[in-house]
């Protein structure tokens, strides 16, 4: 059979490939502790769960609208200030990577995104046709400078050619929360070049400033966000866009086409979700990170916000004779029973890296960084 050229940019992410073989070892009885999936260890909150349960029972399981419940569209609304038409809803965030980067990206047009970055940022991009641009970051400790912005649109010839942009604050892997100065002189500068941004805010319940957007700054950027991490929501799929009319219009009809509908009965759990505390943050189990890094002689930026850091293993490579991220993250994991995510999955030049998700228990996370600290 023959494939399109657009499948080949859709590669199975070695954040995935390294997932599956973590799941395939606990299968065969392994005890693993998971420091790899972006997912806090909460459950559900009961009244959220009630509320699914409820709808159920009200038969609340036939179609929902493309762009989710009018109800819970206002909701959202109300929460972001924006009428009802300016906000979609969907499957989880992802769903809107595609639609959006569909409506907005013909073939050869440049979409900027700072590196290390999601993995499905780069390949849907491609996979629209974009020629993406990765602005390096390393050597400001993971934050994103207009200056950095500059050179790249500088050295790619930029001439107020249609273009876009994903900023992800706080960053995954990172976690590293982008300062509201620079972002301020970014979207400035977007706006002087014809840029579009695109804001994936679905880890912005833990920063510093739970309340901070990127629209504050100018009211068409389009904000990605869902609930799966504020509300421990991951597996009832309920993600959401904030955006122009104009652009709900027609990323909806790629919504239509492709997606169908949320889930009816996870809309009704996400209308009583937005009536509830969000998770709080993971403060403590951030400093335990930090210490342990300190501790162990391990480099990394400090994480700020979100629920990952992204520390450079070289000096532990080198005294195991270690080649690459996934060898240490596979080392780790049968020395130590400890799963991470490798470096490389998140752009070339973090070969070295591995990313933490701390989101877990605390007495958790202690163990399993005893157990590395013996490993290493």
């Amino acid at each position: 059979m023959k494939f399109s050229q657009r499948s080949n940019y859709l590669t199975s992410s070695p954040l995935y490939i390294f997932a599956k073989k973590v799941k395939e070892l606990e299968l065969k009885g392994g005890k693993i502790i998971s420091l790899g999936l972006g997912e806090p260890y909460n459950d559900t909150p009961e009244n959220i769960k009630k509320a699914g349960i409820e709808a159920i029972k009200a038969n609340k399981t036939h179609y929902n609208p493309a762009a989710g419940s009018l109800e819970l569209r206002k909701a959202l609304g109300e929460r972001h200030g924006v009428s009802s038409d300016r906000v979609l809803v969907s499957s989880g965030a992802k769903p809107f990577l595609g639609s959006i980067l569909w409506s907005l990206i013909d073939s050869g047009d440049v979409l900027y995104m700072a590196e290390p970055f999601y993995p499905p940022f780069l390949q849907i991009a491609q996979s629209c046709g974009a020629k993406v641009v990765l602005i390096e970051t390393k050597k400001t400790g993971f934050q994103l400078t207009a200056e950095s912005l500059e050179s790249s649109m500088a050295g790619n010839g930029h001439e107020r050619k249609n273009s876009c942009m994903i900023i992800n604050s706080p960053n995954n892997p990172t976690g590293i929360t982008y300062d509201p100065n620079e972002l301020a002189k970014i979207v400035k500068i977007c706006k002087e070049n014809n840029t579009t941004i695109i804001s994936d805010e679905c880890y912005s319940n833990f920063s510093p400033d739970k309340d901070f957007s990127l629209r504050k700054f100018d009211d068409d950027i389009i904000v990605i966000n869902s609930l799966s991490k504020s509300h421990a929501m991951t597996g009832w799929r309920i993600g959401y866009a904030i955006c122009p009319s104009e652009l709900a219009v027609v990323a909806g009809r790629f919504l239509e086409n492709y997606i169908g509908c949320p889930s009816s009965i996870s809309d009704a759990a996400a209308i009583v979700a937005l009536e509830s505390q969000p998770l709080n943050d993971f403060t403590e189990q951030r400093k335990i990170v930090h210490d342990w890094l300190d501790a162990n002689g391990i480099s990394y930026s400090p994480s700020t916000g979100g629920i990952f850091i992204f520390p450079d293993f070289s000096s532990v490579m080198a005294r195991k004779g270690i080649e690459n991220s996934f060898d240490l993250a596979t080392y780790f994991l049968e020395q130590a029973g400890v799963a991470m995510t490798p470096g490389i999955a998140f752009g070339e030049n973090f070969d070295a890296h591995l990313r933490i998700s701390y989101c877990i228990e605390t007495e958790k996370l202690k163990e399993a960084l005893n157990k590395m600290e013996t490993a290493i």
